[in-house]
């Protein structure tokens, strides 16, 4: 059975039908495990000892902890659909002063790496379309379909990807702060490279990013497949999610647009948060300006909405130019199903796709993470939307709505 992105679109849209007839209860008891755990006896490298890895410590990484109703609540650098947070990162990493040459687990609840198996000769490059070895970092991405699956269902497809361009875009910045240089990828056999990462049908690498430089001895390959380690304490197959997955390319992109820079970076990075209240008379209408500039990758079209605001006059903006006056709240609000927060937002970006699959859903988080970044910056708050009456958003524009982020004063 085979599932296409054109049938992923509509088996996974929301009307309000669907909405009202939803009846499902979650008992949160059963969420599956978060995070990846490897067994005690691997070895472990804290990575603050990694100096001439600095950059992996604002990765990914836990930024605030608590307990709601007797369950962990993570908060990471990244947003999560609901603290799912439906990936995990991986590194080959040879060459590099003070690190033994292996392929390692990023374990964020921990900040450590953890070595799964070390290389000398031999290594996952084959796999990735190299015939030599690679001194550096080869940076892998994977999905866990489930951690999301468990909520939301096969709409989780969706949200899977938005999740990993919101991890890349906190990557495009790390490269770009610290001044890392990247291989471009190609030739990627995605099978190979999830038996040879001992991936079984329950994740899945998604991207795959090199930093480094290509050498001049050969390569081997790995002689057996890493460890299975399940990345869940449980799981539920479903083949339309399987193939849907195993169907989408690897993402090895660097989409063409220049991402947000600040030397304030890693503080933004630590203190991004997804704003649940909103205090518009607070934001600035410069701030709105700013945020409507922000440039985002070729592949998708934004429409920015503003609700309210001091001077500007509200409506539908495209490229920073009013196109629509008038008052669009109610409309607005039904389309993000309702969620009172949203009504005191000043202004809400649709950010569509010229065309409905997995590298737009990833482009989409990628934008996401830059408006994230942005607002930080201003001192304005932010919340990205992954739910909404798909038909409705066709309102303001033909292509289909991937996201939403609805965006307002702080206090």
């Amino acid at each position: 059975m085979s599932l296409k992105c054109s049938a992923v679109r509509e088996e996974t849209l929301l009307t309000p039908l669907k909405v009202a007839r939803k009846t499902t209860y979650l008992e949160w008891g059963s969420q599956p495990s978060l995070f990846k755990h490897y067994p005690r006896f691997c070895y472990r490298i804290a990575l603050e000892d990694l100096p001439e890895l600095s950059w992996l410590s604002h990765l990914r990484y836990v930024t605030s902890e608590r307990l709601i109703g007797g369950n962990p609540y993570y908060q990471l650098n990244v947003p999560s659909a609901g603290n799912l947070h439906p990936l995990e990162i991986y590194l080959q990493i040879r060459n590099v002063t003070g690190v033994l040459s292996g392929i390692y687990h990023l374990d964020p609840l921990n900040a450590q790496l953890v070595l799964i198996q070390e290389i000398e000769g031999d290594g996952i490059e084959g796999a990735i379309g190299m015939e030599k070895r690679f001194n550096g970092v080869i940076l892998m991405v994977s999905l866990v379909p489930f951690r999301s699956f468990w909520k939301y269902g096969l709409r989780s497809w969706r949200y899977g990807y938005l999740d990993l361009g919101h991890q890349l875009g906190a990557w495009y910045a790390i490269v770009r702060h610290f001044g890392l240089s990247l291989t471009k990828m190609s030739h990627i056999d995605a099978l190979l490279l999830n038996t040879l990462m001992g991936m079984g049908e329950d994740e899945f690498i998604a991207a795959v990013y090199a930093v480094g430089e290509v050498g001049n001895r050969p390569v081997q390959p790995l002689q057996t497949p890493l460890m299975r380690v399940a990345p869940c304490d449980y799981t539920y197959r479903d083949d339309r999610m399987s193939k849907a997955l195993i169907e989408a390319p690897i993402y090895t992109d660097m989409p063409d647009f220049k991402p947000f820079y600040t030397d304030q970076f890693e503080r933004l990075n630590r203190t991004r948060r997804s704003a649940r209240e909103f205090f518009p008379s607070s934001m600035r209408d410069d701030a709105l300006e700013t945020l409507m500039h922000v440039m985002a990758p070729p592949s998708l079209e934004i429409v920015a909405i503003v609700l309210q605001a001091h001077a500007m006059q509200p409506g539908v903006y495209r490229k920073a130019t009013l196109s629509e006056a008038g008052d669009f709240r109610a409309q607005v609000l039904h389309l993000l199903l309702d969620q009172r927060f949203c009504a005191s937002a000043n202004m809400v970006l649709l950010i569509y796709a010229k065309q409905f699959n997995a590298a737009a859903h990833i482009e989409g988080g990628i934008f996401g993470e830059e408006i994230y970044l942005v607002s930080e910056h201003l001192g304005v708050g932010c919340s990205g939307i992954g739910a909404f009456y798909d038909n409705e958003g066709l309102y303001w524009s033909n292509n289909p709505l991937l996201y939403a982020v609805a965006i307002g004063g702080k206090l």
